[in-house]
């Protein structure tokens, strides 16, 4: 047991220890921090005022534009066309807007810079059509009791229902939304995690392979205690980047940004309840599975430069897994993702949409659960039969070919 653990420690403070560690924890903050960057200059963007003017005969035009201030700010000093165009060449204005009559029909037209503030056009052409329908009723001698039920808009109220044991109940769209967030995060960071712990791992055995120190290792340590030193590591790795994230996020609880989150109705706490439920029970599973088809892969090579070679297998499948889970995103019903869902190589991807969902049964969360778990099991002990076979077998001639040698020393040894 002592020398398992002497395995764990070495692999792990290795790692951890290493410029690449930091830069794989930085990475997605990094990123986060540009798309947020970038997010709120679009946001800011798009809630500037602009500043217009407005040239039209009807008053009532004029007059209902200038009371909508938090759509448009009219300057009425721009008594013309050609004053609004040399305004608005010098960037004193966004546009100008002419609004004429023909036919008792209104005609606009708006005319704007390319960099000029965001103009709300729908809600602009909504007022244009109230005003319409205010002189064609007005044309008409309606009464005004009939105007004002002609301009009122329908009331629509959406509800998000969910039928669970062929009753219906109300459901919470925020919170619904919740859930279908937190399994599009838990997707990406599965697929994130393991194309990162994969090749660690692999690296991890490829590289004491190539330089021959395996066979020093394997004198002292046997394979098995080798395998599971590796992987515990790796795991112990991934929990540290984990935990090094939920303290970067306490951190940034403490910042006016997240904080108007709460205010603004958005539960985090709600949210890390979703997230730390099954959607981590599938997270924890996928990196293990993985990690142990890696560390199987990386020992079938005898040079580190022939890794990426070997995780290949790996990235196509958790590729493949990874968009089945931007589908389900989309249709949680169709038939390829309740299939799909059920394959323990992508379960963990497409799972936890269902579960969003709410398409998925607590039966089939349940079967799923314990299929990709004895899944992960069986899938651990050939890796560890063929690891403990191949580990020594220093061979160029391919992949495939180590595979047959260490099936072939198997049926010896037996």
């Amino acid at each position: 047991m002592h020398k398992f653990w002497v395995i764990v420690g070495q692999v792990y403070k290795k790692n951890v220890k290493s410029f690449g560690f930091l830069t794989m924890i930085l990475s997605p903050i990094i990123l986060l921090g540009i798309i947020a960057a970038i997010l709120t200059f679009v946001e800011n963007t798009e809630t500037e005022i602009p500043v217009i003017a407005v040239f039209s005969e009807m008053d009532a035009v004029t007059e209902t534009i200038q009371n909508e201030s938090e759509y448009f700010k009219v300057d009425s000093n721009i008594q013309s066309v050609a004053e609004a165009e040399d305004a608005l060449a010098v960037e004193e204005i966004d546009g100008y807007l002419t609004v004429s009559q023909i036919d008792n029909q209104l005609s606009a037209t708006y005319n704007q810079t390319p960099d000029a503030a965001f103009m709300d056009i729908e809600h602009l052409n909504i007022l244009l059509s109230n005003i319409q329908l205010e002189m064609q009723a007005s044309r008409l001698s309606l009464p005004a009791e009939t105007i004002t039920s002609l301009l009122t808009p329908p009331l629509i109220e959406k509800k998000t229902i969910s039928i669970e044991d062929g009753e219906i109940t109300e459901g919470d769209s925020l919170r619904q939304n919740l859930k279908i967030g937190a399994a599009y995060g838990i997707s990406i960071a599965i697929f994130m995690f393991i194309m990162t712990y994969s090749s660690i791992i692999a690296e991890e055995i490829a590289s004491e392979k190539g330089t021959r120190i395996m066979e020093v290792i394997l004198s002292s340590v046997n394979a098995t205690t080798h395998f599971f030193g590796k992987l515990v590591a790796i795991f112990l790795i991934c929990l540290t980047q984990i935990l090094a994230y939920l303290i970067i996020g306490l951190i940034a609880f403490q910042f006016d940004r997240v904080k108007s989150l709460l205010s603004a109705g958005v539960n985090l706490f709600e949210t890390l309840k979703l997230v730390a439920g099954t959607s981590l029970y599938y997270f924890l599973m996928g990196i293990s599975l993985y990690a142990v088809i890696a560390a199987f892969l990386g020992s079938l090579v005898s040079k580190i430069e022939d890794v990426s070679k070997a995780v290949t297998p790996i990235v196509f499948t958790a590729l493949i897994g990874f968009y089945g889970g931007m589908f389900a995103l989309v249709n949680t019903t169709h038939p390829i993702i309740k299939i799909g869902s059920h394959i323990p190589l992508f379960t963990p991807f497409i799972m936890p949409f269902r579960i969003a969902a709410e398409t998925a049964t607590s039966f089939e969360v349940g079967i799923s659960m314990l299929v990709m778990f004895l899944f992960t099991i069986f899938v651990t002990i050939v890796s560890l039969i063929l690891y403990r076979s191949n580990v020594l077998i220093y061979s160029d001639s391919g992949m495939f070919k180590t595979i047959k040698t260490s099936f072939r020393n198997i049926r010896n040894e037996r």
